[in-house]
């Protein structure tokens, strides 16, 4: 009878610890997709201008988008809505437009003259996240694996700047830069994830980088008036024809 009590008691206590070892375990984050879109003023009927401006592709200051990066994913395809965000807003505003092109350097001779002015967004900006402490958990000697699960406690926030910096193409020449400050930017990553699952972080930052678009973007809509504009090009014009381009 003693063997018997002592055979049910070991098989409770281990399927117990079985029972708490599975519940431990943290269920997966489903991925976020962040929507980069401004909504602009409603505006009447804009009229044509004469300015044309190439749109050159976000330069990411800080390795934001590198592979290394946690949410890079996110950070691509934040500058990549930057882009077409331009293209749409240059129709808005009535301005010509050339490009995307990947840099300057990219562009070819007509293209360079055939602008009047060349636009290049600046991103600065860093992305913080909360310290990582990791849990072993499910540790049931002969029974159970070791599973680590990593717990993050606070915010991931994103700082920094984005800088609108105007060219005259051809040169080279700065003409214009309009810098946009990006405050501290909060999302709360607290939670726990399987060891090497980063969705959590990811989800993150993709939205605290939400909240920056939109900052950067308003800015960039009132910083880009057609008649600032129409006055820019008439600098670069004036450059051009010292250098005698």
């Amino acid at each position: 009878m003693t063997q018997t009590r002592h055979f049910l008691i070991t098989t409770t206590l281990t399927l117990a610890l079985l029972a708490v070892g599975c519940a431990t375990a943290p269920p997966p984050v489903a991925a976020y997709t962040p929507q980069f879109t401004y909504a602009y003023p409603a505006l009447g009927e804009v009229p044509a201008s004469d300015v044309t401006i190439a749109i050159v592709r976000p330069l990411d200051a800080k390795g934001l988008t590198k592979a290394t990066s946690i949410g890079h994913q996110n950070a691509e395809a934040f500058t990549a809505a930057m882009t077409a965000q331009f293209q749409e807003m240059f129709n808005k505003k009535g301005f010509k437009q050339s490009g995307p092109f990947d840099d300057l350097n990219s562009m070819t001779f007509p293209d360079k003259k055939g602008a009047d002015l060349s636009l290049t967004p600046e991103v600065s900006i860093d992305v913080t996240i909360p310290k990582v402490t990791a849990d072993a958990r499910q540790a049931i000697p002969g029974v159970s694996d070791v599973k680590i699960v990593d717990k993050y406690a606070g915010p991931c926030t994103a700082s920094g700047f984005v800088s609108f910096v105007l060219l005259e193409p051809i040169s080279g020449q700065k003409l214009w830069v309009k810098k946009v400050d990006v405050p501290p930017t909060a999302v709360d990553c607290t939670g726990e994830q399987a060891e090497g699952d980063y969705t959590l972080l990811q989800n993150g930052v993709g939205r605290a980088l939400e909240k920056v678009y939109q900052v950067v973007m308003k800015k960039a809509w009132d910083y880009l008036s057609p008649e600032e504009m129409t006055l820019m090009k008439k600098q670069s014009q004036e450059l051009r024809t010292k250098k005698v381009y």
